[in-house]
């Protein structure tokens, strides 16, 4: 009789096992696992449990086992060090390993069970689906779990002694009343010890990140853990007891489904529904998605006693679905409409494999579904060779890009049709868009008879040409001068004869020629004429030359310099006399004014005792001398103000800059955006500011290769800020070299004189970001 009980208690253990062992598999997001234990010094696998079925509890010997990798058992035996593979396969070391050959197997997870630092036994888990499910935080979660295990393990050891002490009792009790007596006392240690470990289970279940819950038949709730309570929004006291329907059930789903019979079917009858998702309600009325897994527990009898349901929360990856097929719709939408061709063929025959309307539309049939898997496009290729040509293109690139080809619709009629197609070349099919270009093909004519015209006129340009007073020359993209046509004596080369063929760098200093080659690469990049100054050292004197740069055919400049000297000493002696009449203007304003004023404080405190209405009188002649000084000065300021800044605030002259630059930079799209409520900001930060955004914006220009700027003002009530960013080339910021960082230099002294804060970021490849900060606190 306590044999029979004792191979009861046994099988409750084993049920135990089965349990932890799929909360394990559920927690870890596992596939399937096994449970080895060390049983007479020899590895036996004793449970092989999936997340999907029930456990197999039949014992088989490691080395004999096909379903699990014996490679990895026994590295872990040896090393007793938990191994955790993203992908297992391409794991050098265990891909010659049979089983994860056969299996291709993905995520795995070894870990060896300790006592008191000896092994008894090894987890093993794998999940084929995905790689890297085993992360940090769930590698954690399992040793805790495998912690408590080992206490159980421990537990069933003891359970098998009391078995063969039960079984030696009822032999021999005469002769071993003593024996008896020392099971009774180890029977109370395992009881002892199973009741600290139904504890350690119940803190196990109370701490998992999956709701836990347990129902009787009639739906009623036992228990549920801490995680459950949290996520339907319940006090523990104001669930327990109380029905499904009653709580977490709701009547019905969102999308109309009635749960109520599925629900009722399952309490009956839970074995036939071992997992199941559906919408959860919580106290607060919202609605949340489960995955649940769903397990019977049987009395002696065999009757059905209650149900444990572990279920994981689902919502957001549902929300993520609906997106999904959201996105699908749309681009189904965009499929259907679109305005170019879309097509996917065979490649070996050119099988129509899907289109959409337009592609249907181009070669002449009605709808789609006249072509889909009837017609073979080789046919309607004016030369196949063409086919032929921009598939072995596709083979050595993957793709192509703007192929032009004639085409044929199904009543014959040819027109110009451009590709742009990306082979797969593993499922042996071509996908991409055509677009008819015909009407561009005309342009195209007439471009060409414009071209033979304008070749005819070509031998006049060049005596036009040599009839210009000022010195000209065509530079090549490398800066190899290849002609040259002299001008008047003060022209930019001194000999002709010996300058055709050198390059720039020949010519002038290198600081010199490496300005004069960033001139011709914007010029041919943007491919718009660029009017520059520079001066040059000339017998012995500065002489200024004002320059237009305009793009030609081949990569090629044709570079006019015009003497402009005369002009600048005309400019500087202008600015000369400016100061001094300004100089002139302070004297006879603001400086009479003070004097005057000076002259009234003395005159006021001479009789300030003696006569009050005198120095009342002289108090108001100061008073209106401070006023008419005070007016001339700002009139003076003004004056001086830059001259973007003469009709305007900060934000609409950068406006005007960023304007003057988009009819420039024709390559490049510049956008302009304000943020906030604008307010005026003081004239030096204004001034300043819009020094450094147009050094920054010219410096993009010039050097980044961008295809797109951004300027940005952002106006906070404690702070204001300048942004100006690119996806160019970048650069590294530590690495410009002095003599080339001048503007950058210029920038961060500007930033200092404001107080401001100037901050750089770029990096080769990732664009670049210049950010000016000023604070108001």
């Amino acid at each position: 009789m306590k044999a029979a009980q004792a191979i009861s208690e046994m099988i409750h253990l084993d049920q135990l096992t089965a349990t932890l062992m799929q909360v394990v598999i559920e927690n870890a997001g596992a596939e399937t696992g096994a449970l080895v234990l060390l049983e007479d010094d020899r590895l036996t696998v004793v449970a092989q449990c999936s997340g999907s079925r029930q456990c197999n509890l039949e014992k088989i010997a490691v080395a004999g086992c096909a379903t699990i990798p014996v490679s990895v058992i026994h590295s872990v035996e040896r090393t007793q060090e938990t191994l955790v593979f993203d992908d297992a396969v391409s794991k050098l070391s265990f891909s010659t390993d049979p089983y994860i050959q056969h299996q291709q197997t993905r995520s795995l997870l070894c870990m060896p069970i300790l006592k008191q630092n000896q092994l008894i036994g090894i987890l093993y888990l794998e999940n084929n689906l995905s790689t890297g499910v085993f992360t940090s935080d769930r590698v954690q979660v399992l040793k805790l779990l495998i912690a408590q295990a080992a206490i159980s393990l421990e537990n069933t050891r003891l359970y098998e002694r009391l078995s063969d002490y039960s079984e030696t009792l009822e032999r021999k009790v005469e002769e071993q009343t003593q024996a008896l007596q020392q099971e009774i006392a180890e029977r109370r240690q395992t009881e002892a010890a199973l009741r600290q470990s139904e504890a350690n289970y119940r803190n196990l279940l109370q701490t998992a990140n999956s709701v836990i819950i347990r129902y009787d038949p009639q739906g009623r709730i036992h228990y549920i853990n801490d995680y459950g309570v949290k996520l339907l929004g319940y006090e523990e006291h104001q669930i327990l007891g109380r029905t499904l329907f009653e709580t977490i059930i709701p009547d019905i789903e969102i999308s109309g489904r009635d749960v109520k019979p599925f629900v009722h079917d399952l309490l009956r009858n839970p074995q036939s529904y071992p997992q199941g998702e559906g919408e959860n309600l919580c106290r607060d009325g919202r609605r949340v998605w489960v995955a649940w897994s769903n397990q019977a527990i049987f009395n002696e009898q065999g009757d059905v006693v209650e149900i444990l349901s572990v279920g994981n929360d689902t919502t957001q990856r549902r929300q993520a679905e609906e997106a999904l097929q959201r996105s699908e719709a749309k681009f189904r939408a965009i499929f259907e409409n679109s305005q170019v061709g879309i097509y996917r063929t065979r490649t070996c025959d050119g099988l129509i494999l899907n289109a959409n309307q337009r592609f249907a539309d181009l070669f002449g049939f009605d709808s789609p579904q006249e072509i889909i898997g009837i017609e073979h496009t080789i046919g309607y290729w004016v030369n196949p060779s063409d086919r032929q040509q921009g598939i072995e293109v596709m083979k050595r690139d993957g793709e192509v890009r703007s192929y032009e080809a004639q085409m044929r619709k199904r009543d014959g009629t040819v027109f110009w049709g451009l590709f742009s197609s990306y082979l797969n070349a593993g499922d042996d099919y071509i996908e991409g868009v055509i677009a008819d270009i015909s009407d561009v093909y005309d342009e195209l004519r007439l471009r060409k008879q414009a071209e033979v015209a304008l070749q005819a006129s070509e031998a006049e340009l060049r005596s036009l040409f040599s009839a210009i007073p000022d010195p000209l020359c065509v530079v090549t993209a490398q800066g190899r001068v290849i002609e040259t046509v002299a001008g008047n004596p003060r022209q930019l080369y001194s000999s002709v004869e010996e300058k055709v063929g050198k390059t720039l760098h020949q010519i002038f200093e290198e600081e010199q020629a490496d300005k004069f080659m960033g001139y011709i690469q914007q010029v041919l990049r943007t491919q718009q004429v660029l009017t520059v100054e520079y001066s040059l050292q000339i017998d012995g004197r500065e002489t200024w030359f004002s320059a237009r740069i305009a793009p030609i055919r081949h990569e090629q400049v044709i570079w006019i310099a015009r003497d402009i000297t005369l002009q600048k000493r005309a400019e500087a002696a202008s600015i000369l006399e400016e100061r001094n009449r300004m100089a002139r203007e302070i004297h006879d304003t603001l400086a009479q004014a003070f004097t005057g004023i000076l002259a009234q404080v003395g005159a006021a405190k001479q009789v300030l005792t003696d006569d009050l209405e005198a120095t009342e009188s002289h108090l108001d002649l100061i008073k209106e001398l401070a006023r008419t000084g005070l007016v001339e000065a700002r009139r003076s300021v003004v004056a001086l103000r830059p001259q973007l800044l003469e009709e305007g605030s900060l934000q609409s002259a950068l406006h005007r800059l960023v304007a003057q630059l988009r009819t420039a930079a024709i390559d490049t799209t510049l956008y302009y955006e304000i943020e906030g409520a604008v307010y005026s900001l003081p004239t030096e930060i204004e001034s300043n500011l819009l020094r450094m955004g147009q050094e920054a914006l010219t410096n993009a220009i010039r050097h980044a290769n961008a295809d797109e700027i951004r300027v940005e003002l952002v106006y906070d009530r404690d702070r204001f800020c300048l942004r100006v960013r690119d996806n160019g080339q970048g650069f590294g910021v530590g690495s410009i070299p002095a003599s080339e960082g001048f503007g950058l230099l210029g920038m961060s002294e500007r930033a200092e004189r404001i107080g401001a804060q100037l901050t750089i970021r770029s990096q080769p490849g990732q664009g670049t970001e210049i950010v000016v900060t000023v604070n108001w606190e």
